[in-house]
C-alpha cells in the first residue's frame, strides 16, 4: 500500500497542525487529514444534548465534520483523547477504517467509582480552565504526573503551542470527552478485522501498563513501547511514530510485542 489516506486525531488541548513534524516522515503518497477535534483551534464545538450520551455526541461530532472529507476507505490513528475517538470510531464505521493506530490512548475505566471520580477530576480542570489565569493553568497541566518526562525547554513549548487556544471552549470539550463519559473501548477495537497498534513510551510508565491491558483484550493488536519516550511519543520522536504508523497501515505488524528506541 503505497498510497493512501490517513486521518490523525490530536490530543487534548491540541490542533490538528500537531501531526506537521510526523507528517514530514510519511511517504509523499500518504493523503493525511488532521482537523482540529471540536473545541480546539478553528473548530467550535455545538451545543451538546442529554442523548446521546456525552462522549458518543462528541465523537459524533468529530465523524460529522470529517465525513464529506473523507475516501470510501482510510487509516485512522489518534493520540489520547484523539485516540479515544479513534478507536471509538473505528468500531462504529469498521467498513471504512483499513488499519488503526492508538497513541497514549486509555481504554476506559474499570467500574462506576472511577468513571465518578473522573467526572469529578475534569469538572475541577474545566472550572480551573473557566477561571484561568490562562497561563497559569496550562503551566499546571503540563506538570501533572502523566507529563513528568518532560524538561522546563519541552514544557515551555508545549504552553507556548496552546496558548492562542480558547480555554472555555476547552473546558467544553474537556467535559463531553471526559473518560468518565467514556465506554470500554476494548470490545469495539478486538472484533476489528484489520491492522491495529497500541504506542506508548516507556516512560510514561501509566499508559504502558495500559497498553498491556489493551493487549490482553484485543488479540492480534501490536503493543509497541519506545524506550525513552514519555507521553507524547509522535511529538518527541515522529520519525520513529510515522514508521510505525505506516507499516500498520501497510499491514507490516509483528502482531507480538515489540521495543523500538527513538
Amino acid at each position: 500500500m503505497s498510497a493512501f489516506t490517513l486521518v490523525l486525531l490530536h490530543g487534548f488541548m491540541g490542533r490538528g497542525d500537531d501531526w506537521k513534524a510526523l507528517i514530514n516522515h510519511l511517504p509523499a503518497g500518504v493523503h493525511c487529514i488532521t482537523p482540529d477535534l471540536p473545541g480546539h483551534g478553528e473548530a467550535p464545538l455545538a451545543p451538546m444534548e442529554e442523548a446521546p450520551p456525552p462522549f458518543q455526541a462528541y465523537c459524533e461530532q468529530v465523524w460529522t465534520g470529517l465525513e464529506a472529507h473523507l475516501p470510501d476507505r482510510f487509516a485512522l490513528a489518534g493520540y489520547s483523547m484523539g485516540g479515544r475517538i479513534a478507536a471509538w470510531l473505528a468500531a462504529q464505521h469498521p467498513r471504512q477504517i483499513t488499519a488503526l493506530v492508538l497513541e497514549g490512548a486509555h481504554p476506559g475505566l474499570d467500574n462506576a467509582a472511577e468513571r465518578l471520580a473522573r467526572l469529578d477530576h475534569d469538572e475541577r480542570w474545566a472550572r480551573r480552565l473557566e477561571q484561568g489565569p490562562w497561563p497559569d493553568v496550562l503551566d499546571a497541566w503540563y506538570r501533572q504526573p502523566v507529563f513528568a518526562s518532560l524538561d522546563d525547554a519541552q514544557r515551555r513549548a508545549f504552553i507556548a503551542a496552546r496558548a492562542s487556544q480558547d480555554p472555555g471552549q476547552l473546558a467544553r470539550a474537556l467535559r463531553a470527552a471526559s473518560l468518565g463519559h467514556q465506554p470500554s473501548l476494548i470490545p469495539g477495537v478486538a472484533g476489528l478485522d484489520i491492522p491495529r497498534t497500541f504506542i506508548a513510551g516507556r516512560q510514561d510508565e501509566k499508559f504502558s501498563a495500559l497498553g498491556e491491558h489493551w493487549s490482553q483484550g484485543c488479540p492480534g493488536l501490536e503493543l509497541v513501547k519506545l524506550d525513552g519516550l514519555g507521553h507524547n511519543c509522535h511529538a518527541e520522536a515522529p520519525e520513529t511514530v510515522a514508521r510505525i504508523i505506516h507499516r500498520t497501515c501497510c499491514g507490516q505488524q509483528t502482531v507480538t510485542k515489540s521495543i523500538d528506541s527513538p
